[in-house]
C-alpha cells in the first residue's frame, strides 16, 4: 500500500511538473501569438493608412481603429476586416478606372504606346504614366504652337488675338469668331479690289488679271504695265489734243478775221458794184465801148477758180511737197468795160491743182497733181498726189483744170 502511495505520489508529481512544463511552454506560445497578432493590427492599420494617404476624407483607416483589431476583441473581426477588403477593393476600382481614362484621354491626344493593362501593373505603371505625362507636354507644345500661328495669323489681318486667349476655354469661341470675320472681311476687300481692278481692265482695254492663280505677281505686273502704256497714249492724245484745241482757236480767230474781212468787202463790193453798174450805164449809153459778159465776184467761184495761176516757188522731193505763189491774198483782175474789176480770191486748203510746164513751142505738159495742205499769205504748201517728185521743177504752172474745179465746187458742197 505504502508502495502504490509512493507511485501514484510520484505519478501526480511528474503529472504536475508535465503540466507546469507545458504551462510555461503554452504561455510562450501564447506571448508569440499574442505579438504576432499585435504585428498584425499594426500592418492592417498601416495598410489602411497608406489607402487613405494624401486623402484627408478618407475610407479605410477610419473604420480600421487599432483598438478593434486587438486579440481581446477578436469577435469584432467579421464587422472591422471586410471593411479593408472593401475599401481595397474601391482603390483596385479608382486605379483602374483612372488607368481606362489615361488611355482614352491617350487616344483623344494621339499619344501612341499608352496601354491601360500596363497603368494597371505595379511593375510598368511608372514608364506608363512617365510616356503619358512626355505625350502630354508634346501635345500642350503642339497646341501652344498651334495657337500661336493661328493668333500671328489672325494678327496679319488686323485681328488683335492673343496665344493665352486662344487657349482660354471661356474665351477661345469669340476670339476665333473675331479672327474669321477678319479673315472673311479681307477676303471679301480682296474680291471687291478683284473685281475693281477688272472693271478698271475691261475699261482701259486690258486684258483682267488673274488673281487666282500662283502667278498673281506677275499679273498685277503685266496690268500695271498695260495701265501705263494706256497713260501715255492718253497723255499723248491729250497733247495732241491741246495742238488741235489751239489750232482750232487760231483758225476760228483767222474765221472771224475773214468773216471781219468778208463783211468789209461785202460793203466795198456792194459799192463797186454800184459804181460799175454807173459805169454801165455811161458806157452803154455813149457805146463807145460795149461791156461783155458780168462783173465777178468771189461768190462766181466757178469762173474765179479759171482765173486763179500761179507757179511752183520750190520744190522738196524727199518729202514730197511743193509751195506755190498762191496764199490768202490772191487776186486777179477782170476788165469790165473801161473798169478794171479786182477780185479778192483766196486760196483755201483741200483744192486740188494741176502742175503745167510750158514748152518751148508754147504748148503746156502736164505734170501731175497738187493738194493744198497750208495756205499762207502770199504762199501755200501743197502736197504731191499725181506724178513723181523729180518731174516737178521751179516755175512750173500752177492751175485748176475743168476737172478740178468740179472737184472743188462738190466738196464746197458737201
Amino acid at each position: 500500500m505504502a508502495i502504490l502511495n509512493r507511485i501514484i505520489n510520484i505519478l501526480i508529481l511528474l503529472t504536475a511538473i508535465a503540466a507546469a512544463v507545458f504551462s510555461y511552454l503554452l504561455f510562450s506560445k501564447r506571448e508569440k501569438l499574442v505579438n504576432g497578432w499585435g504585428k498584425m493590427a499594426d500592418a492592417i492599420v498601416e495598410t489602411a493608412k497608406v489607402l487613405d494617404k494624401d486623402n484627408p476624407s478618407g475610407t479605410a483607416a477610419k473604420d480600421l481603429p487599432k483598438d478593434k483589431l486587438t486579440h481581446s476583441n477578436y469577435e469584432q473581426l467579421d464587422v472591422v476586416l471586410p471593411n479593408l477588403k472593401n475599401n481595397a477593393g474601391k482603390i483596385v476600382e479608382q486605379r483602374n478606372v483612372l488607368a481606362d481614362n489615361i488611355k482614352k484621354a491617350a487616344d483623344q491626344m494621339k499619344i501612341a504606346g499608352i496601354d491601360a493593362a500596363q497603368l494597371k501593373n505595379e511593375s510598368a505603371h511608372k514608364d506608363q504614366t512617365q510616356k503619358f505625362f512626355n505625350g502630354v507636354r508634346n501635345f500642350l507644345a503642339h497646341r501652344n504652337n498651334v495657337f500661336d500661328s493661328y493668333a500671328k495669323t489672325f494678327s496679319l489681318f488686323g485681328a488683335n488675338v492673343s496665344q493665352s486667349e486662344l487657349a482660354d476655354p471661356q474665351k477661345y469661341s469669340s476670339r476665333i469668331s473675331t479672327g474669321t470675320s477678319k479673315i472673311k472681311e479681307s477676303l471679301e476687300q480682296r474680291k471687291a479690289y478683284a473685281d475693281c481692278l477688272s472693271n478698271t481692265a475691261r475699261k482701259l482695254g486690258v486684258t483682267a488679271p488673274k488673281l487666282n492663280t500662283p502667278g498673281y505677281k506677275a499679273e498685277l505686273k503685266k496690268f500695271v504695265e498695260a495701265a501705263e502704256k494706256k497713260k501715255t497714249e492718253l497723255n499723248l492724245v491729250k497733247k495732241e489734243l491741246a495742238a488741235e484745241k489751239e489750232t482750232t482757236q487760231k483758225l476760228t480767230a483767222q474765221i472771224a478775221g475773214q468773216k471781219k474781212a468778208l463783211a468789209n468787202n461785202t460793203t466795198k463790193l456792194q459799192q463797186q458794184l454800184k459804181k460799175i453798174k454807173d459805169l454801165e450805164n455811161v458806157l452803154t449809153k455813149d457805146g463807145t465801148k460795149p461791156v461783155k459778159g458780168k462783173l465777178l465776184t468771189a461768190q462766181d467761184e466757178f469762173e474765179c477758180y479759171q482765173r486763179v495761176k500761179g507757179f511752183i516757188e520750190y520744190v522738196d522731193k524727199d518729202y514730197g511737197f511743193v509751195t506755190i505763189n498762191i496764199g490768202k491774198n490772191f487776186s486777179f483782175v477782170q476788165e469790165y468795160g473801161i473798169k478794171e474789176n479786182r477780185v479778192h480770191f483766196p486760196l483755201k486748203t483741200g483744192k486740188i491743182m494741176t502742175v503745167q510746164r510750158r514748152m518751148d513751142d508754147g504748148d503746156l505738159l502736164p505734170i501731175g497733181k497738187i493738194c493744198v495742205i497750208k495756205v499762207e499769205e502770199n504762199s501755200s504748201v501743197c502736197n504731191i498726189v499725181g506724178g513723181r517728185p523729180n518731174l516737178y521743177r521751179e516755175g512750173d504752172l500752177v492751175s485748176f483744170t475743168s476737172e478740178d474745179i468740179e472737184q472743188a465746187l462738190k466738196s464746197a458742197k458737201n
